[in-house]
C-alpha cells in the first residue's frame, strides 16, 4: 500500500491537503504539542480505525479523503463520521459502516480474508509515541484497539483460538470482580435457594432459542459467502473465455476487440462482488462471535442454576452460602483462594493457547529468524533472546529502555515482512517519536540504519522535532489542521 495524498476538512474553513513519497517521510516541527501525532492518527481515522479523540479535536466533525494504490489500484476513501465511502474508478461508491465493517473494508482494498490478521494489523504498523515503544507482543495499541500475537499467528496459520481467547477474558474479568470484592468489607445479593439450588430465572428456553436463530442467520450468510465466490469464478472464467476467442466487433469500418475491458460494466460487476464477499467475511466473523458468546453465556446460567452445595469443593461451598445471605462478612481467605485459582485457570489458558498456536505453525520460526537478523543490526545482546519462545515473552520488566524500544523495533519489523509475504503486498510503517524516549544518538542512528535497508522498497512515516534523513519533509508549525497544501 502507498498513501499518495490525505485531506483532512474541519469545518469550513481548516483544511490540509499533504502528498506523500512513496518512501520516507518526515512530519517535522520544531517542537513539540504542535500536531505531528494528531496527523498520524488523523491518517488512520481516514483508513476507518477507531481513533480516540485529540486534546481540542473532536474528529467526529472532521471529513477525510484519502488516496492510495493497492495491488496496482488507487482507491479513493472519504469518511465523516461513521461512514466510509469508496469512489471507484467507474464513479460508482462502495460505502461501509464504521465500525461494524471496517474489517470488510480492510478485506477488500488487502483482498486478503484473514480476519484474526487484519484485526491486529495496526500494531504492527503504528508505533505509537504513548505506548508503541513499550507494545512488544501484546496489549493496548490506541484506544480500545488492541494487539496480540498469539491471536496474530493463529490467524496467519488459519487456526482458530476463539473460545480460548474468550474464556481467558471471562477469567480477567472474575478475577477483577474478585479483587474488587476483596476490598470490600460488605456485599449484598439477591438471591433464592431452594433445594440446595441457587434459582436464578427460567432462561434456558431462550437462550436456546436465541442460539438457533443466530446459528440460522451463520448459516444463511455462509451460504451467501459460497454463492459469492461461485459468482466471482464464474465471472473470472466467462471473461477468460471472452479475451481468449480474440473477438471483434464491425463498427464504422472500425475493428473493435471484444474482452473484459471494452465490455460495458465489467469492471463495475466484479468490484461490486468483490465488495459485497468483503462485507460477508466481516459479517460471518461477528455472526460466529455472537454464537460463542451466547453458548458461553448459557453455559454460565446452567452451572448457576444447577449449582448444588454437595456437589463443590470447600472454597465455592463457602462463598456461596454466604452470597446466599442478605447481609454477610467477607471471609477475605476465601476470596484470595478464589483469586489464586482464577490466576492458576489463566496461566493454564495461555499455556493452552501457546500450545494451539505453536503446533505445525511456520511462521513462528520465520518470525524469530528475522527477530535475531534485526536483534544483531540494532546490536541487541544476543542472549537475550536466545529462543524461539522469546516472541512470547510477557517479562519486559528485565529489558531498560532503550533495549526494549529496540526490541520492539525489531519484533514489529519481522511480523511486518511476514506478514507482507502472506499478503502478497507491500505496506506502510509508522514511527512517531522514535527519539522521544530513550534512545540516544548512537540507538537512533542503528534504527534508522534498519529502516533505509529493510524498509527500502517500503513507505515510512516518521514524526520528529530532529531532523531525520527522509525523501519528502511536512513541516508543522502549529496545529495538524493549518491550511497547508504540500
Amino acid at each position: 500500500m502507498i498513501i499518495k495524498e490525505l485531506v483532512i476538512e474541519e469545518g469550513l474553513i481548516s483544511q490540509s491537503n499533504d502528498s506523500f513519497s512513496e518512501k520516507r517521510n518526515l512530519i517535522h516541527s520544531k517542537r513539540n504539542s504542535c500536531g505531528k501525532s494528531t496527523l498520524l492518527r488523523l491518517l488512520f481515522f481516514s483508513m476507518g480505525y477507531q481513533i480516540p479523540n485529540m486534546k481540542g479535536m473532536d474528529f467526529s466533525s472532521i471529513k477525510t479523503t484519502l488516496v492510495f494504490e493497492e495491488k496496482e489500484k488507487v482507491f479513493i476513501v472519504k469518511r465523516k463520521g461513521a461512514v466510509l465511502d469508496i469512489e471507484l474508478e467507474d464513479g460508482n461508491i462502495i460505502t461501509y459502516s464504521l465500525p461494524s465493517q471496517h474489517i470488510a473494508f480492510l478485506t477488500y482494498i488487502f483482498e486478503y480474508e484473514k480476519v484474526k490478521v487484519l484485526k491486529n494489523l495496526l500494531g504492527v504498523i503504528y508505533i505509537d509515541q504513548e505506548k508503541g515503544w513499550t507494545l512488544l507482543n501484546r496489549g493496548t495499541v490506541i484506544g480500545q484497539i488492541k494487539f496480540g500475537i498469539e491471536e496474530l499467528l493463529a490467524g496467519l496459520n488459519n487456526k482458530d483460538i476463539s473460545d480460548s481467547l474468550d474464556k481467558i477474558k471471562q477469567l480477567n474479568i472474575n478475577k477483577s470482580r474478585y479483587e474488587s470484592v476483596q476490598n470490600m468489607q460488605q456485599l449484598q445479593e439477591q438471591v433464592y435457594k431452594k433445594n440446595n439450588e441457587i434459582f436464578l430465572s427460567n432462561e434456558e428456553q431462550d437462550f436456546l432459542n436465541k442460539i438457533s436463530f443466530e446459528k440460522l442467520k451463520l448459516a444463511n450468510l455462509e451460504k451467501s459467502l459460497y454463492e459469492i465466490n461461485s459468482l466471482i469464478k464464474s465471472e473470472k472464467n466467462f471473461f477468460d473465455y471472452i479475451d481468449s476467442m480474440r473477438l471483434y466487433v464491425k463498427h464504422r469500418n472500425e475493428r473493435i476487440p471484444v474482452n473484459r475491458e471494452t465490455l460495458d460494466n465489467s469492471f463495475s460487476i466484479q468490484e461490486s462482488l468483490k465488495a459485497r464477499k468483503s462485507i460477508l467475511v466481516g459479517d460471518i466473523e461477528r455472526q460466529r462471535k455472537n454464537v460463542r458468546t451466547l453458548e458461553r453465556k448459557l453455559a454460565e446460567y446452567k452451572m448457576k442454576k444447577n449449582f448444588q452445595l454437595f456437589k463443590t469443593d470447600d472454597i465455592e461451598k463457602e462463598i456461596e452460602i454466604k452470597i446466599a445471605q442478605t447481609n454477610f462478612n467477607i471471609d477475605q481467605e476465601i476470596l484470595a483462594n478464589l483469586v489464586k485459582k482464577t490466576n492458576d485457570e489463566l496461566k493454564s489458558e495461555k499455556n493452552n493457547i501457546k500450545t494451539q498456536v505453536k503446533t505445525d505453525n511456520d511462521f513462528i520460526q520465520q518470525i524469530y529468524e528475522y527477530v535475531i537478523k534485526y536483534s544483531e543490526a540494532l546490536k541487541i545482546d544476543k542472549s537475550i533472546i536466545y529462543k524461539e519462545d522469546f516472541i512470547f515473552t510477557s517479562d519486559l520488566k528485565l529489558y531498560s529502555g532503550a533495549i526494549l524500544q529496540k526490541l520492539v523495533f525489531a519484533f514489529k519489523l519481522a511480523f511486518l515482512k511476514v506478514i507482507e509475504n502472506d499478503m502478497g503486498t507491500k505496506l506502510f510503517m509508522v514511527l512517531d517519536s522514535p527519539r522521544g524516549k530513550e534512545l540516544d544518538n548512537e540507538n537512533i542512528e542503528l534504527i534508522m540504519n534498519l529502516v533505509k535497508t529493510e524498509l527500502d522498497t517500503n513507505q515510512v512515516f516518521i514524526a520528529s522535532i530532529y531532523d531525520l534523513e527522509c525523501e519528502k519533509r511536512i513541516e508543522i508549525k502549529n496545529q495538524a489542521i493549518e491550511n497547508r497544501n504540500e
